[in-house]
């Protein structure tokens, strides 16, 4: 026979059928095969063509086995007279993918019918027996692949159930498959491994890779062997198998019962060996025990009290007291009936119990019991992670002691979890006490998280002297239904396995990956699925293969995966995936919205990913399995990654970190060439100050800034508050060189707003500057450091502070020329390195990210010489940051406008837009779009304390709508609210915590003011010395009209601070016609301030 040049013949050298599984010198199981797999990899490439397959046209040498030629069936499937469940499965997998790879079908027979030609033996038989193979003689999970004079052998450790297996049903499946299924691995693995068959997603239709050849011809093989780790478990059980992906996270309702097959569920798991593994688990043990003791014993709870325990939810509030005398006597006697196999005394008893293993693990919370006698067993400088740890596994180690004396195989589990995941010190386990590790993979980024973590894992093992180890992976973290970046890292998979392998006891684990209630219509069915497992493959897949083989060459199985998997794309879908993981692991990952979609998924790198994308779509051909599979990917990652970065720009992250607001002073005089520097220049402008670092803590030391203009220059003075003075670090000597690691001032300006393009300086004590034009999207440098801005500089040090002066001339930056109400996108930003260990990065416009982030630029509003400082923000919507001047653009995305979190994604950013143009361009809100709710429009602004007023003009289309003016404080407080009534449109409302004020034509005289198709104003003025509010109304733009003569106190008497996040909108009643609402003038003023 001709080989093609990638071929590999493997020859047998002396396999015998009964040799038993060998002992390492760590007491592991060891392989004595010669042609383990993993050899294989070793050998050669990755590729369709295996090494010891060869699938051609042409003639087969004396030695192969063929078992289809020219399309047609060579050889015959033999099963045993009654074959275990299984073997009937494993004969069914066989027959059904040589089927697919070559159009032939296998014939299946029963012993002790004969047959003519090569013979495939599935499973134990007279024959498997005659070569010497018999299921005594296999360890569980054991199998072997062993080519025969006759033929071929496949066969393994099974459960000895017999029932008759029907292929396409679940129901029968599932019962032949809930013992060890070892005939089963030894049939997917040589689909796998030598045939080439991946079950990379579950379904068929898109899911698998099968090659297509019309021969199948195989050389010697002799491979015995069982997966490198027993315990092996998932859940849920149940897969979105239909859909394979979702990203509706918002509208959970949406994942419905019908997207989930229980039978192809069932067979992705069993096709990917991690099924029929051993039984094991560990998990929450007393959750019944308040039910079956909280009457008799209240003194083994917490609470110490039954009326207390029936207040509280039991397994989130309340732990059992472990110090509690005869609670563990009771766990003990329970345990043993477990072994015994005698009925749980009460409902719920055996919970967490599996197999050999009975858990002992304390309730889902941290409360632990705070008596007398369990306090002194808690220990201290350990840290939160493990003050309980020796209070929990004691009582575990107790318990595990006591059964041992009884049943001698039973072992007791417990998780290393919350405040006992820290080993206990000076605690040595029974030898039947088993661990199970709670891991979150994500966490990674850090390199010296995983080395913790297998640093402790390796302490139960060494000083604790846990013999049995496993880990529960939680792969269903970071929560993508919390909009998460997704964390796929499958190299990190890889390093932590082979890691744990090093590590005596180790055995496996759980994988637990992200999962949801399944639906029927808008109704939940009480089921649960695996919601997308387009996002968890990269972690699952990887996962599962690693834990049948730790020495996979993680490179070499991502390659092949590519290319089987996307074909002609698989360039583009491997520079995809890649840039995904390396983007976590570079940026050190993250748990919250900011580190995800502020330091990560950022614009830029998400038009990346998209550009990839379409690379892979234009290398496909439409319709085909690859196009198919592209655009699952760009529907099941990339337009999730896509919607989160949109909610995170328009929802929560605003009030996390508002973006701050200031108006820049007209200059209140001319200013020449000689006198720019002088203090007059900023005489009308207000002071404002940086009051946080990066890391949102308290700025060290005192930053404060004014800003004013004039037709032709920026003016900036800026005071650095520094006690070091002698301390301060000016290294940098040269122009756009750098200055940021020196003492310094940056300054960024975005006039359009658009954050296409910016302009950066930074300028050090000196007076050294550094200035560029900025282009985030560029490929390759994004800083243009040849533009000059042609800016002015004086820099003073003084015993305490040092001081920047600076002018930069406006024609040097680009946008829109300033004009009274136009916005700016602005951040000044201080780098403090005077005192080594203190946090050096300050902003005043909060900037998580880093300080070159657009998206958290400040916003400041050019103020006319009469408003003298004092017009804080203008909402301008004539800005190009709400899009084309003459267009309709987005309300949210630009300019700090979000919405209401509590409600975010129900239509609200859908409603809103900015339309008209010219002096004309206002918000404009369809309502009718939305849902109902209280939810409004928000937008941040910094005032400062004294009198401030915030102002609004609105016209409604429909009497059937409410628009509203609100004012809380930071932490959502209510300061203020006043609204016209739906339906009467002379009423306006002034809300009180439990009163409504109402104002009509008689109080105010202007009629209807708020009749559908007129503009109205309203009003409020704050003043936050006095904690007192006034309302004003005003028809048109007409004079304002005080409603309340004497001021109301705040709505709401917590409400503090002068960071204010402004409601302007409209409550929902209900659909009507011409629901809508528009929006103009919106304007803060400092109308006085404190001294």
């Amino acid at each position: 026979m001709t080989l093609k040049p990638n071929s590999v013949v493997l020859v047998d050298h002396g396999v015998k059928a009964e040799d038993t599984p060998q002992k390492n010198e760590r007491g592991n199981f060891m392989m004595i095969d010669c042609c383990h797999p993993h050899i294989l990899r070793t050998l050669r490439p990755y590729s369709i063509l295996l090494a010891v397959i060869v699938l051609l046209s042409g003639s087969a040498a004396a030695a192969d086995l063929v078992l289809v030629a020219a399309g047609k069936p060579q050889a015959t499937i033999i099963l045993a007279e009654n074959p275990t469940g299984s073997s009937q499965l494993a004969a069914f997998e066989l027959q059904h993918y040589i089927m697919k790879i070559s159009g032939a079908r296998l014939p299946i027979v029963r012993e002790p019918k004969t047959v003519k030609g090569a013979v495939v033996l599935v499973g134990e038989s007279q024959r498997s027996r005659k070569l010497g193979f018999r299921h005594q003689g296999f360890a569980r999970q054991e199998y072997v692949i062993q080519t025969h004079r006759d033929g071929l052998l496949l066969m393994g450790h099974d459960g000895q159930t017999f029932d008759p297996v029907r292929y396409d049903s679940y129901a029968s499946i599932y019962p032949a498959v809930s013992g060890p299924i070892g005939t089963c691995y030894a049939v997917h693995a040589f689909l796998e491994n030598q045939l080439g068959v991946k079950w990379y997603l579950p379904g068929e239709s898109l899911g698998e890779v099968v090659p297509r050849h019309r021969d199948v011809i195989i050389k010697t093989l002799a491979i015995r062997r069982r997966p490198d780790v027993p315990v092996r478990s998932i859940y849920p059980l149940f897969i979105n198998t239909e859909r394979l992906v979702f990203n509706q996270w918002d509208k959970p309702q949406e994942f419905q019962a019908t997207w989930v097959n229980a039978r192809t569920s069932l067979l992705y798991w069993i096709r990917n060996r991690f099924w029929g593994a051993m039984r094991h688990n560990a998990n929450h043990s007393f959750s019944y025990f308040d039910k079956a003791f909280g009457a008799s014993h209240p003194e083994w709870f917490s609470t110490k009290s039954l009326a207390r325990m029936k207040q509280l939810n039991f397994q989130s509030e309340i732990q059992p007291c472990l110090a509690a005398k005869g609670l563990r006597d009771q766990v003990v006697s329970i345990a043993r009936d477990y072994f015994s196999g005698r009925p749980a005394p009460f409902p719920g008893a055996y919970r967490g119990a599996q197999g050999h293993f009975f858990s002992v693990m304390p309730n889902d919370n941290t409360n632990m019991c705070a008596c007398p006698d369990c306090r002194p067993l808690y220990r201290t400088g350990i840290g939160p992670d493990g003050n309980a740890s020796h209070y929990v596994w004691q009582f575990v180690n107790e318990v595990a002691r006591e059964v041992r004396k009884t049943h001698p195989k039973a072992m007791i589990s417990n998780c290393a979890y919350f405040n006992y995941t820290a080993p206990p010190r000076g605690l040595v386990f029974e030898p039947n006490v088993a661990v199970e590790f709670c891991k979150f993979y994500p966490y990674y980024a850090n390199h010296n998280a995983l080395v913790r973590d297998h640093r402790r894992i390796a302490e139960f093992a060494v000083k604790n002297q846990a013999r049995f180890f496993t880990t529960w992976e939680y792969l269903l973290k970071p929560h993508m239904n919390e909009w998460a970046f997704p964390c796929l890292v499958p190299h990190i998979h890889a390093e932590d396995v082979r890691g744990l392998r090093k590590i005596d006891g180790f055995q496996g684990g759980k994988l637990q990956f992200l999962y949801m209630n399944t639906y029927t219509g808008s109704k939940p069915n009480g089921g649960v699925a695996q919601v997308s497992p387009v996002l968890d493959f990269m972690n699952l897949y990887w996962r599962m293969k690693l834990y049948d083989d730790s020495t996979l060459d993680i490179d070499v199985g991502l390659d092949e995966y590519y290319r089987s998997f996307f074909g002609p794309g698989a360039t583009a879908m491997k520079a995809f995936y890649s840039a995904i993981e390396n983007r976590w692991m570079s940026r050190g990952g993250g748990q919250d919205s900011r580190s995800w979609w502020n330091r990560m998924g950022t614009r830029d790198f998400l038009d990346g990913l998209s550009q990839q994308l379409l690379k892979a779509r234009a290398a496909t051909t439409e319709r085909t399995v690859y196009r198919r599979r592209v655009d699952l990917v760009d529907e099941g990652i990339l337009q999730h990654m896509l919607k989160s970065r949109a909610r995170y720009e328009t929802t929560s992250i605003a009030e996390a970190a508002p973006i701050a607001t200031a108006s820049v002073a007209r200059t209140p005089a001319k200013v020449t060439a000689k006198t720019w520097s002088n203090d007059a220049t900023w005489a009308a402008s207000p002071i404002q100050y940086i009051t946080k670092t990066l890391a949102n803590e308290p700025a060290p030391q005192k930053t404060a800034f004014q800003l004013a203009w004039d037709d032709s220059w920026f003016y900036i003075r800026a005071r650095c508050d520094e006690p070091l003075a002698s301390a301060i670090k000016a290294a940098t000597r040269e122009r756009d060189i750098g200055g940021f690691s020196d003492d310094s001032i940056e300054l960024f300006f975005d006039p359009t707003g658009l954050g296409t393009t910016y302009y950066q300086f930074c300028i050090t004590s000196r007076g050294v500057v550094y200035d560029a034009r900025e282009t985030p999207a560029a490929i390759g440098a994004t800083a243009n450091i040849n533009w000059d801005s042609g800016i002015k500089i004086q820099t003073t040090v003084g015993k305490r502070a040092w001081e920047l002066r600076a002018a930069v001339p406006l024609e040097r930056l680009g946008g829109q020329q300033p004009r009274p109400g136009l916005t700016w996108r602005f951040n000044l930003c201080r780098n403090r390195f005077a005192q080594p260990g203190r946090p050096p990065y300050s902003a005043w416009s909060p900037s998580p990210a880093g300080f070159r982030d657009p998206n958290h630029f400040g916003l400041v509003t050019f103020n006319a010489p009469q408003d003298r400082g004092r017009l804080v923000w203008q909402c301008d919507f004539g800005s190009s940051a709400f899009g084309e001047v003459t267009g309709s653009g987005p309300l949210f995305g630009r300019n700090g406008w979000y919405e209401n979190t509590r409600y975010a994604d129900r239509g609200w950013d859908r409603s809103l837009t900015v339309a008209g143009s010219g002096a004309a361009r206002r918000a404009v809100c369809d309502i009718n779009s939305t849902c109902p709710s209280d939810v409004l429009p928000m937008h941040a602004v910094n005032v400062a304390a004294g009198v401030v007023s915030v102002e609004a003009d609105f016209r409604r289309g429909s009497i059937g709508n409410q628009p509203t003016l609100s004012i809380s404080d930071a932490d959502g407080k209510r300061i203020a609210i006043v609204h016209a009534w739906a339906g009467h449109p002379d009423l306006i409302a002034i809300e009180l915590p439990e009163d409504r004020r109402n104002f009509g034509n008689k109080q105010h005289g202007l009629a209807d003011l708020t009749s559908p198709g007129r503009w109205f104003g309203l009003k409020l003025v704050i003043n936050t010395l006095n904690r007192t509010t006034e309302t004003f109304v005003r028809s048109g733009r007409g004079r304002w009209v005080p409603l309340n003569k004497q001021p109301f106190p705040y709505y709401d008497p917590a409400a503090r601070g002068t960071t204010w996040f402004l409601g302007l909108g409209t409550y929902k009643h209900k659909t009507v016609p011409n629901n809508v609402l528009e929006l103009d003038n919106i304007a803060v003023r400092q109308q006085s301030r404190s001294s």
